[in-house]
């Protein structure tokens, strides 16, 4: 019986051994990751509110499935890849989000509602990557879906750029923050225009 417990306890440490001989394994280098926070700006109400202005429901504001966080490069040739290093410091789904609300609350012909009656507004974001060609840019594309109060569906895209200087992040999360600014604004504008 002592053989045995001798035996067993050896092939423990053993195993022991063995398991801590493969923690000790060199971890491979990696590039630590870096955000970008686009720089967005409340805009300044310049016109007073209309005597009625447009009620507008924003049910949903969502991106395609290939933007996340990561930051995505489109080469000259096509190819659409994502960023090794930077990513997003949030979904920009969610930047997109914010810039609408902001240009809502802003605008005098359009108010933001919470009612299940008013007219109401989906964006989907389908493009933002960082061009590369004749000059570096940042390509933003947004479709607006807006149903009204007669149930018609109006669907509408709106693109934008705006130019990027520099190695990134360079002037990246200016260049966002005004490129989802106007985004947005085309955006109300293509809603109450196609009202």
């Amino acid at each position: 019986m002592t053989g045995a417990v001798r035996s067993a306890g050896l092939t423990l440490a053993t195993a022991a051994v063995t398991m801590g001989m493969g923690c000790a394994l060199p971890r491979p280098t990696t590039v630590p990751g870096r955000m970008i926070e686009p720089q967005l700006v409340e805009p300044a109400r310049d016109a007073p509110v209309a005597a009625t202005p447009m009620l507008v429901r924003l049910l949903e504001t969502q991106s395609r499935a290939h933007i996340g966080r990561r930051l995505l490069h489109r080469q000259p040739d096509g190819e659409l890849t994502e960023d090794p290093v930077w990513h997003w410091s949030s979904a920009p789904d969610r930047y997109l989000d914010t810039a609408l609300r902001l240009e809502m609350g802003a605008s005098p012909n359009v108010r933001l509602v919470d009612a299940a009656s008013a007219p109401v507004m989906v964006a989907t974001l389908l493009e933002w990557q960082v061009e590369y060609g004749s000059e570096t840019k940042l390509v933003g594309a947004v479709e607006v879906r807006f149903t009204g109060t007669d149930h018609a569906v109006r669907t509408q895209v709106v693109r934008a750029t705006e130019p990027v200087s520099g190695e990134l992040p360079g002037t990246l999360a200016a260049a966002a923050g005004r490129l989802l600014r106007r985004l947005a604004s085309d955006a109300l504008t293509s809603v109450v225009q196609n009202r």
